[in-house]
């Protein structure tokens, strides 16, 4: 039953990528709405597939590698279901946003199977709390990526003054721009309440609140910098481009940490026997 929510999940978001698809060529709203719901339907059954999964977390204490990318997913996908009903014109973001919410899915069903090195600690209600504020973080950061692409793909079509088909297609600058605003105040504040509640059960269950972990010390170096874009933006009045340019620098610092680090590296915090 898990998996058949599973393939219903990965077949209704990739229907509603096509949806996008056809409303990136027609602009026609139709086509977007229709999209949004098959989505919202995958989203309905991605949440059945894991009240199964959690039952077999918390009863067999097995969590995977392959959860952690299932999980983000979702959680991706709320994020966008949350912008759409905040009413930003996020037009395409579905568009851009639908491949790789689908990658992580595929992936996280024939990635090889790497049991976390937290298992026990699972009973604990501070590890999961700390797992899923920490992975929404990563999700705000994945989704401010992709509107940043968009912001400076339509940024650039507006500065050669010859409009081709990404500003016909693109939300506008300042939609954009209000999406990588939200998704830093949201991501910064997951990040620290991740952290937070990251320390608290280190101190409960291991005895020490920091352990100077590659993982931690990647993540403190992506708060400082959330922090530091979040000075800016409100006291020196960065937008657009600068912005932008600082979610890309952010994820790529991020994906070293979730996937090299997490896969390639045996330390404390990581997948690697």
């Amino acid at each position: 039953m898990k998996n058949f929510f599973l393939f219903l999940t990965i077949l209704t978001y990739f229907i509603s990528w096509i949806g996008f698809g056809f409303y990136f060529k027609t602009l026609k709203k139709e086509a977007l709405r229709a999209s949004q719901v098959v989505l919202t339907a995958g989203f309905v059954f991605h949440i059945f597939f894991w009240i199964k999964r959690i039952y077999e977390i918390f009863n067999f204490y097995t969590l995977y590698f392959n959860d952690i990318i299932n999980f983000l997913s979702l959680q991706i996908v709320a994020i966008y279901l949350h912008f759409v009903k905040s009413k930003i014109k996020a037009y395409t973001l579905g568009f851009f946003l639908l491949p790789i919410i689908i990658l992580l899915v595929i992936l996280s069903y024939f990635f090889p199977t790497f049991s976390s090195p937290f298992n026990p600690y699972l009973k604990s209600i501070w590890f999961p709390l700390h797992a899923v504020l920490s992975l929404f973080s990563h999700g705000f950061l994945i989704t401010g990526l992709i509107s940043s692409i968009m912001y400076l793909l339509q940024e650039h079509e507006i500065k050669k003054k010859k409009l081709g088909i990404f500003f016909k297609k693109l939300p506008p600058l300042d939609s954009l721009d209000r999406i990588n605003e939200k998704c830093l105040y949201l991501g910064f504040i997951c990040l620290t309440l991740g952290i937070i509640s990251g320390v608290i059960w280190g101190e409960l269950y291991l005895g020490t609140y920091w352990r100077w972990s590659f993982k931690e010390v990647i993540t403190l170096i992506l708060w400082i910098i959330y922090a530091v874009l979040i000075h800016q933006r409100v006291l020196i009045g960065w937008r657009g481009k600068k912005i932008a340019y600082m979610f890309i620098l952010s994820f790529l610092i991020w994906f070293f940490s979730f996937f090299v680090l997490n896969l390639f590296f045996k330390s404390f915090h990581t997948y690697v026997e």
